[in-house]
């Protein structure tokens, strides 16, 4: 697969899919139809939405192997991951036609999980970045790999209101903070005592 693929899907994923008349802007459909082929590249789908979960902590059995298998050494990003595999799993178990507030809320608390990940990454200037953000773009395809999972995710993001996720300068800074003690939770002692000064 070529780098112009993988960057319509990093860039595609940055916006939020727009419920207008139920149908996706041709960036948004983009997104999708990118999604779609990381979708039909999985060999080992179960067309169902739920999947095997053994061990009954959210995340299906071979989701939670494969991040394992990523990130057994790198503590911060594998919770990160699991945190986001366990959001997606309540998205798309959501009733379309339940209460809108409960999938706005855990679109944005999906979407923190994915801007802290990367906040850290760009902080700690990480060596390799483009390789960085692929792997959640890659997350994202083994998350979503099967046809029901991936049309339960696309319906929820329809259903979201235009700029949902805007935020005020006060809230980034919360949230910026907040990502920051998190991170340092995952240090040594010494870190989790600094004192977080944000700009």
């Amino acid at each position: 697969m070529n780098k112009l693929f993988f960057t319509l899907v990093l860039i595609g994923s940055l916006f939020t899919l727009n419920a207008s008349n139920k149908e996706l802007n041709p960036v948004n459909q983009q997104w999708l139809e990118d999604l779609k082929v990381l979708v039909s590249l999985s060999d080992k789908r179960v067309d169902a939405l739920a999947g095997v979960d053994k061990n009954s902590n959210g995340i299906r059995d071979d989701v939670e192997r494969y991040i394992l298998s990523k990130y057994m050494d790198d503590p911060f990003q594998r919770d990160m991951f699991f945190k986001a595999a366990q959001k997606i799993q309540k998205i798309i178990s959501l009733p379309l036609n339940g209460v809108i507030d409960n999938h706005i809320k855990l679109d944005r608390e999906l979407l923190d999980i994915y801007t802290c990940r990367d906040y850290i990454l760009y902080r700690n200037e990480s060596e390799n970045i483009e390789q960085e953000l692929l792997n959640k773009t890659l997350f994202k395809g083994k998350v979503l790999d099967t046809s029901e999972r991936l049309k339960a995710y696309i319906e929820h993001k329809k259903v979201l209101p235009t700029n949902f996720d805007e935020l005020t300068d006060k809230e980034l800074i919360a949230d910026k903070k907040s990502c920051l003690t998190l991170y340092y939770s995952y240090q040594n002692e010494d870190a989790k005592s600094t004192t977080l000064i944000i700009k």
